[in-house]
């Protein structure tokens, strides 16, 4: 064990206490304080997470504390990895916990926009505090949070010091003594209220113990809690994506910026393809759900769609017919239809008649159907070719969506049948139009024409712009 060895300090970096211990240690070069410390001499120092340490430093930094805990409480691992889905996230931090060079390739490390250098961040009033306190101050994690540029304690601006977070730079340990360059800056409070709200929000969620056990995806979650508002529909399957947005940019309008501009970044969040914790507590606060809520994450133990199938089969058991009942409940009488008689839910009416009766529903007239829908299934398959707006798939589902006819209706209806197949496309041919639309797009907004444009535009999967190509 080395002979001397500095304690934690509360919501410090691991790099931090390493560079207060080469600081002190009186090494004359950090070559030498590298073959101390580390596996391999050449090893460069992770900021924000945690190197392969000799036997004898990985015994220093653990008297005190457990490696689980510094990994959670000193490192950025809480940030980058909280929201993983079960599986990586525990893998990540396996790895993490036997010091694996590459266990950073199991998280989703966002990059820098445009090329920008990020710098090791400090609060000014936080350094004071620290120097009153110990005599010193440190890196904290909680300054290096991406995407809050205030300090969630003293909610003024967090200023850069002269430490680069860049695999670039050579090799170093440089404390925040040393990386602080002037803490007689002027102190610049921030005085928008829902910045300040933002980053306590996120502050805290960082700060929450992480749910290891949990195997609720953040998707999944973050559904339950918009169910019965405006953003779900009526049975509580389908997302009004659109009207989300739209609440969502003007909720945080008065943020200088907002990193989720994007409707398919939402959507990302939604079906587990995003990870970011500023962005899901970004969504979370906006759902008015608690930090305890978020970083303890349970489903109801009835979905909206259980509940609103049960009310159908409730009301039909009182006597109830599909009409009432829809116009009770404000919905679809298809919907109501479909579910009472158990085609939609798995729920079935146990009265139902498996044969005809006097009293039962008249057959349809599919063929007088069949020639009233195919004007209606024509003018709709040539305004969608004709749209200026963003190409829509040509498909049985789709043309009976936009239409509301009942869904699989469309397959008692041959004419309109063999009009959809004239015109169906594969999904290569369907995400070729998608490519050109958004070429178009870009070219008219001046802007480079690459794939990433395309992806923010198309939320296009790089495997899928490969096979459409062609």
């Amino acid at each position: 064990m080395l002979t001397y060895f500095p304690s934690f300090y509360n919501d410090e970096l691991v790099y931090s206490l390493l560079a207060r211990y080469y600081q002190k240690s009186g090494y004359m070069a950090y070559a030498f304080v590298a073959q101390d410390l580390f596996e391999k001499t050449t090893m460069k120092p992770n900021i924000e997470f945690v190197n392969k340490f000799s036997s004898d430093a990985f015994c220093s930094l653990t008297r005190n504390f457990s490696f689980e805990n510094i990994i959670e409480k000193h490192t950025m691992f809480p940030y980058y990895a909280r929201f993983l889905n079960k599986d990586r996230r525990n893998k990540a931090f396996q790895s993490l916990l036997s010091m694996d060079e590459k266990s950073c390739n199991l998280i989703y490390l966002p990059k820098n926009k445009n090329n920008e250098v990020r710098y090791l961040r400090y609060c000014p009033i936080c350094a004071s505090v620290d120097k009153q306190n110990y005599g010193e101050t440190y890196w904290h994690r909680s300054h290096q949070l991406i995407g809050v540029d205030i300090c969630p304690i003293h909610f003024c601006s967090l200023l850069n010091s002269a430490v680069t977070i860049s695999s670039k730079e050579p090799p170093s340990l440089i404390t925040a003594e040393e990386g602080i360059e002037n803490l007689s800056k002027e102190i610049i409070y921030s005085k928008n209220e829902l910045e300040i709200q933002l980053s306590r929000y996120v502050y805290c969620v960082f700060q929450s113990n992480i749910n290891f056990e949990t195997d609720i995806k953040i998707g999944q979650f973050l559904h339950s809690k918009m169910e019965n508002t405006d953003y779900v529909s009526k049975r509580g399957e389908q997302r009004n994506i659109s009207l989300f947005h739209s609440d969502f940019i003007e909720y945080y309008k008065p943020l200088k910026e907002n990193p989720i501009s994007e409707l398919w970044q939402i959507q990302k969040v939604l079906t587990n393809y995003r990870f970011n914790t500023y962005e899901i507590s970004m969504i979370a606060m906006f759902l008015n759900i608690s930090v305890k809520e978020l970083t303890d994450m349970k489903l109801p133990n009835k979905t909206q769609k259980e509940l609103f199938d049960e009310q159908i089969i409730e009301l039909q058991k009182k006597g109830l017919k599909y009409p009432e009942i829809a116009k009770k409940l404000n919905a679809s009488y298809d919907v109501v239809k479909s579910i009472g008689e158990g085609r939609y839910g798995k729920h079935r009416n146990c009265s139902e008649s498996t044969g005809s009766s006097k009293g039962g529903a008249k057959q349809k007239d599919w063929a007088d159907i069949d020639d009233k829908r195919l004007p209606e299934v024509i003018d709709c398959i040539k305004k969608l070719q004709n749209a200026d707006t963003r190409p829509v798939r040509i498909s049985i589902g789709m043309i009976e969506r936009l239409l509301g006819y009942p869904k699989k209706s469309m397959y008692h209806c041959p004419f309109c049948m063999a009009e959809i197949k004239k015109h169906e496309e594969c999904m290569e041919e369907y995400w070729t139009r998608e490519v050109l639309w958004a070429v178009k797009s870009i070219k008219e907004n001046n802007l480079p024409l690459n794939f990433t444009n395309i992806q923010k535009i198309t939320n296009m999967r790089k495997e899928n712009f490969i096979r459409c190509a062609p």
